[in-house]
């Protein structure tokens, strides 16, 4: 199986390691890239465990599963990473989530913060950010295979 978080690799190869506790993810970018792949398989317990423990609600759970459950993910695209190497301790990933909810295809745009603590990286917390808009006659970002003016660029 494909990994879904877009890197080409297999699940298996790819986020799969870390989804099962194998391995620690080596940098805020693979950190971020599997809590998508955790979103896609709904694994809760990833979620809560690479959220940094200083800002996990007491609902956490709650609120990842109802999220997990509400959507389809339908892909990612990393815009940006801004250190959150091995070497670092800090890491800023932007990214792109593609996902469809009650029939409707949509996008989330987030600008997330990482720390690295013990040699582990967590995710700290996210902007939103305005949703991706290619000019007129650029795909679409939903994959639909039509221009963004026929798609989601209609007025």
């Amino acid at each position: 199986m494909p990994c879904p978080c877009g890197s080409g690799q297999l699940l298996a190869e790819c986020c799969a390691p870390y989804l099962q506790g194998q391995r620690n993810a080596p940098t805020a970018e693979k950190l971020m890239r599997s809590r998508y792949s955790a979103y896609f398989t709904k694994n809760i317990d990833y979620l809560i465990n690479t959220h940094h423990p200083s800002r996990r609600a007491s609902n956490s759970r709650e609120m990842i599963t109802a999220t997990a459950n509400s959507v389809t993910w339908l892909g990612l695209i990393v815009l940006d990473t801004e250190a959150g190497q091995l070497e670092d301790e800090t890491g800023v990933v932007e990214f792109v989530a593609l996902f469809q909810e009650k029939g409707r295809k949509t996008q989330l745009r987030e600008r997330s913060q990482f720390r690295k603590q013990q040699g582990r990286w967590f995710y700290l917390d996210g902007d939103i950010l305005p949703a991706l808009k290619p000019k007129r006659n650029e795909p679409c970002w939903c994959n639909s295979g039509k221009k963004f003016k026929q798609c989601h660029g209609k007025k």
